[in-house]
């Protein structure tokens, strides 16, 4: 299994590769590589990795609003990808590597300048009868072209650099945005069962007032004690109590969640009831399949990955430096003067135009070591990288394990929860049938309502657990927004 998770690595390593032929367009248009807005997932261009790693399901960027005017999770997830502070930030981020991949295309085009003096003057020279006085102005241009012709995988290092690092932070924002994802669902599952928990405690406190009517009803008739009403009371307060702490509840998930989404907590955020949506589909066969697809399909991981190659594109940068370079510069340029010169005065033009065409060699024979201890710190800068993409491939993979270990487990329990419930009501009924008819025991059917509202209590969490976990296991496999046109923000 270890080999094939080495080769699904290798595989995202190919799509990487694939990435580093970007089309030299960057110096003129540099944002057509970085992501398209903050809101939008980023991707490579399809003709770089067409073939080579299947993209994930697109997740809509907008969603029809449920009737009523409810939210839907759909919706929620879309209105936090645009709201989202963080992945403003990475969006920036990710362009502004953009622009420097612009930069260090720019270098293979030639650099044209142009400096000019200009001005008046008075010069006052000595000559054999006396001095002389030079008066007037003049102006000194000259345009200067130089370009690198050769410089031995110098720019082409620099370049691969500013690629990888474009990807990094490319690849980095696309995580961001499935960590919103994640955190909207997340969020949303808990808002859901904190809804539900109210409804429970509200039939929990219904149940308490039935008992307390049995009991009250059964002492007026002399086959209760006053205890028994006591206690049933007690009962009735303590469902009172929960309730009013499952309303609390409600109150902090509807937080988290505005949170989560971009919005302030005090607008109404209404969201829609998912007690009758289905539950997620069942696990894959096996977790290995799991951990294969993250392999190739975590956007961190694919990020550290694109890192190990600009440190690498460093090291190539600095052994580079050891080699000398040619370039060719031309130049334009002269003086033209109008001025006046005497005693006695008179008026003067010159003009002394000039041009020529050089090839520059440069070539640094020793610089005190500083090529070379250049050179070991890209070297271990790489070393570091090597393990940082193995400690984020163990991570990715540990978090996978967890998640699908996590998921099962809650399949599990909601399972079991389900038929608790069924049995608890079952029970509770029962048991108040038989008081009701004077043969049950009290102390029995208080025993029967506490587990009935335990087990109503029970279903709720555990379903709330099977959702988030399974969106944890889709959000460690790497699962989330893909790219899907959208349009692009406004200003640069």
């Amino acid at each position: 299994m270890r080999h094939d998770r080495l080769r699904a690595l290798a595989l995202a390593a190919a799509a990487l590769a694939g990435c580093s032929r970007f089309d030299r367009s960057a110096a003129l248009n540099p944002y057509g590589d970085a992501p398209p807005s903050p809101a939008a997932p980023w991707a490579p261009p399809a003709s770089q990795v067409e073939g080579q790693v299947e993209a994930p399901p697109p997740i809509p960027s907008t969603a029809p609003q449920a009737p009523g005017g409810l939210h839907d999770l759909p919706e929620l997830i879309d209105l936090a990808l645009q709201n989202n502070p963080d992945t403003r930030r990475l969006w920036q981020e990710a362009r502004a590597s953009a622009a420097r991949l612009g930069r260090a295309e720019g270098a293979y085009l030639p650099t044209v300048t142009m400096r000019a003096l200009g001005g008046t003057s008075r010069v006052v020279r000595a000559i054999p009868t006396g001095k002389e006085i030079i008066i007037g102005p003049g102006i000194v241009p000259d345009l200067a072209l130089t370009w690198v012709l050769i410089d031995f995988g110098r720019r082409g290092a620099e370049r691969d650099r500013a690629l990888q690092e474009l990807l990094a932070t490319s690849y980095a924002f696309d995580r961001r945005l499935q960590t919103v994802v994640f955190d909207v669902q997340r969020s949303f599952f808990a808002l859901d069962a904190a809804r539900a928990s109210v409804d429970a405690a509200q039939a929990t406190l219904e149940a308490a007032q039935t008992v307390e009517a049995a009991a009250t009803d059964r002492m007026n008739l002399g086959l209760a004690t006053k205890p028994e009403v006591l206690l049933a009371r007690q009962e009735r307060f303590r469902a009172d109590y929960e309730l009013t702490e499952a309303k609390g509840a409600v109150q902090r998930a509807h937080a988290d969640l505005a949170a989560n989404v971009g919005v302030s907590p005090a607008e109404p955020l209404h969201v829609i009831d998912m007690s009758q949506e289905p539950l997620p589909p069942g696990l894959p066969a096996t977790v290995d399949q799991v951990m294969d697809d993250a392999l190739v399909g975590r956007p961190d991981l694919a990020a550290q990955l694109a890192v190990l190659r600009a440190r690498e594109a460093e090291v190539r940068r600095a052994r580079a430096s050891y080699w000398p370079t040619l370039g060719f510069a031309g130049d334009v340029g002269g003086i033209w003067r109008d001025f006046r010169g005497g005693p006695p005065f008179h008026s003067h033009e010159f003009a002394e135009p000039n041009y020529g065409t050089f090839l520059n060699f440069e070539w640094t024979l020793f610089d005190a070591l500083e090529r070379e201890n250049t050179v070991r710190e890209a070297e271990s800068q790489r070393g570091a990288a090597e393990a940082e993409l193995e400690s984020a491939r163990l991570g990715v993979l540990r978090d996978v394990f967890k998640s699908y270990a996590d998921a099962k487990t809650a399949a599990g329990k909601y399972e079991f929860a389900t038929a608790l419930l069924a049995a608890a009501t079952e029970s509770y009924d029962a048991t108040l049938e038989t008081y009701r008819n004077g043969l049950g025991d009290f102390v029995e059917l208080l025993a029967a309502e506490r587990e009935l509202a335990r087990a109503r209590f029970t279903i709720i969490s555990s379903k709330a657990d099977l959702l988030t976990a399974s969106a944890a296991l889709a959000f460690s496999a790497g699962a989330g927004p893909a790219a899907t046109p959208a349009p692009t923000a406004p200003g640069p």
